[in-house]
């Protein structure tokens, strides 16, 4: 439970705002830095939207071949955890707003005020949730899912997929060893995903392209979808155990302007450095946009030590990092 911190008694010198992928490792390394810091969170758990996804694989991980998004959670956790006492992580608190004062700003939250000398934004824009399947009598129907959190009811079952990224291809990978069969339906022919994965589950699973979604139903008790090619608008009836949807995920909280922060691609804009608009306030991971930005965990890792570094030489100028390889 978030203790009451006393604004006169807690002057920070980063307090970072999320405890996702970045916001983990941005506290890893603010105490690796020997920084006065907090994490504050504004969800029941740390992690991210990969908590949406516990049991997905992550394929673009430097050092490992795959790995479950929920052990790479749990790793930058353990990680953190060796520092946890030097930088507490306060769930079920939201930031609200904040002002400048003299050489700080003052952090309000949902259950506090804080005092701090720089911020960094690792909410990854605020907290999202799935894009629906736009189709009649969806709401009837309750093995249509949005995200995966247990695998096992899916085993020996027939699997439908609706996407094209990331999400849809690795949890076809991920869910091809315990299912009955995997059929993935994209609208388009190209993929928002990596290409190797992409041909992976081609050789594999099931893969129909460019098809619409037309109409969901029940026939002699089998749940089956009905399918329209984009090009010649035949018809193909799709029957299914469960279908998983990944259509991406669509912001439910504020707007980032509301920060005061330039925006650009609906990102808060930034400078190499990762500062924003507004000095001594950082942002890093999938809520940041400079020239060339990819919406990678490992890219977001890196920004987190760009942006912990520079605010370690501008606070204190002659401290040697203690980055260390």
């Amino acid at each position: 439970m978030t203790e009451n911190l006393h604004l006169e008694n807690n002057l920070y010198d980063v307090i970072i705002i999320g405890a996702g992928p970045s916001g983990l490792f941005a506290g890893t390394l603010a105490a690796m830095n020997q920084l006065k810091a907090c994490i504050i969170e504004s969800s029941s758990e740390y992690g991210g939207q990969l908590t949406l996804y516990r049991e997905k694989a992550v394929y673009d991980m430097p050092g490992f071949s795959k790995i479950l998004a929920g052990d790479l959670v749990n790793s930058l956790y353990q990680q953190y955890l060796g520092y946890a006492d030097k930088v507490p992580l306060y769930l079920n608190t939201q930031a609200k707003n904040f002002k400048k004062v003299d050489d700080y700003f003052i952090l309000s939250t949902d259950q506090n005020t804080l005092k701090t000398k720089t911020i960094i934004m690792a909410n990854g824009g605020g907290m999202f949730q799935p894009k629906r399947l736009d189709l009649e009598n969806i709401d009837s129907f309750d093995n249509v899912y949005y995200y995966v959190q247990k695998t096992d009811i899916f085993k020996n079952q027939d699997i439908v997929i609706l996407g094209g990224g990331d999400s849809a291809v690795d949890w076809g990978l991920t869910l091809l060893d315990s299912v009955k069969s995997v059929t993935l339906i994209h609208r388009r022919n190209d993929f928002r995903a990596h290409e190797q994965n992409v041909h992976l589950l081609k050789e594999k699973a099931t893969v129909l392209t460019p098809y619409q979604t037309v109409k969901l139903e029940k026939k002699n008790n089998q749940s089956v979808l009905t399918i329209k090619h984009a090009e010649t608008g035949e018809l193909k009836d799709i029957k299914f155990d469960h279908l998983i949807v990944f259509y991406g995920m669509v912001p439910i909280r504020e707007r980032l302007d509301q920060w005061g922060m330039e925006i650009e691609k609906n990102a808060f804009k930034v400078t190499c450095a990762l500062e924003t608009s507004v000095k001594n306030i950082y942002a890093i991971g999938n809520s940041v946009y400079y020239e060339g930005k990819l919406r990678m965990i490992v890219t977001g890792l890196g920004e987190a030590a760009t942006a912990v570094g520079q605010i370690t030489k501008t606070l204190y100028p002659n401290k040697m990092s203690v980055f260390k390889h």
